[in-house]
């Protein structure tokens, strides 16, 4: 691999963290869906405006979202392996994060108050606003 400039070397940096960021989300996601919940659910209830969620029965939208966690995991770390080469799978991470950010939100407002909805929409949004800004500076390095 190329040597990489410092700007280079951040978002590699970035992808690594988010890869194992991924990854272990959704293993939480899988492995204690419910015990989440409830830490929202607890949260909600001490601030008092939110509206509690029902514990997760159904395991085939966590099979989705498992799976979903896997592959912006996968793009992080083919993007990490090889900044030069893979940036360009950016824009899949960007569209996933922003996707699963306005659900979020939308099922906020269409839906259920839930704290859950409305940390998503900004976790996953931050997410995209700081991968922006670490890609941009990429992207616009290896244009020259």
């Amino acid at each position: 691999m190329a040597p990489l400039t410092p700007k280079q070397n951040q978002y590699r940096i970035l992808m690594i963290l988010l890869f194992w960021t991924f990854l272990i989300v959704g293993a939480m996601f899988y492995s204690i869906p419910n015990p989440i919940i409830d830490v929202f659910n607890f949260v909600s209830a001490k601030i008092g405006y939110f509206q509690p969620l029902p514990q997760n029965i159904e395991k085939f939208y966590l099979d989705l979202a498992v799976a979903y966690m896997s592959c912006v995991a996968a793009v992080a770390y083919l993007i990490s392996r090889d900044v030069l080469k893979n940036s360009n799978l950016t824009p899949v991470l960007i569209v996933g994060k922003t996707t699963s950010s306005l659900i979020s939100l939308l099922s906020f407002f269409l839906y259920q108050r839930a704290l859950l909805y409305l940390s998503n929409f900004v976790i996953d949004g931050s997410i995209v606003l700081i991968v922006l800004a670490f890609y941009l500076p990429v992207k616009k390095e290896l244009r020259a």
